[in-house]
């Protein structure tokens, strides 16, 4: 069986580092759906989540997608 992965962000207008988080995805050709709303699990914005399947991890940040796109990819 062949994985789907995808990503939603949640996120909110004028955000500096949603706006970065969105370049990071454009950058490697990736489709991400956007929530505005407040994601329950990550306190500040952009809140980033992995889908893969049935599975949902939970990023974090830009900092943290940022880490997470050098050392596994998106």
């Amino acid at each position: 069986m062949t994985s789907k992965v995808s990503y939603i962000m949640h996120t909110t207008e004028n955000c500096p580092w949603c706006a970065k988080a969105k370049a990071l995805f454009e950058y490697y050709g990736v489709s991400y759906q956007a929530r505005y709303e407040k994601s329950p699990e990550w306190d500040t914005y952009p809140a980033i989540y992995r889908i893969d399947n049935e599975s949902i991890e939970l990023i974090g940040g830009f900092n943290e997608l940022a880490t997470y796109s050098f050392d596994h990819g998106l």
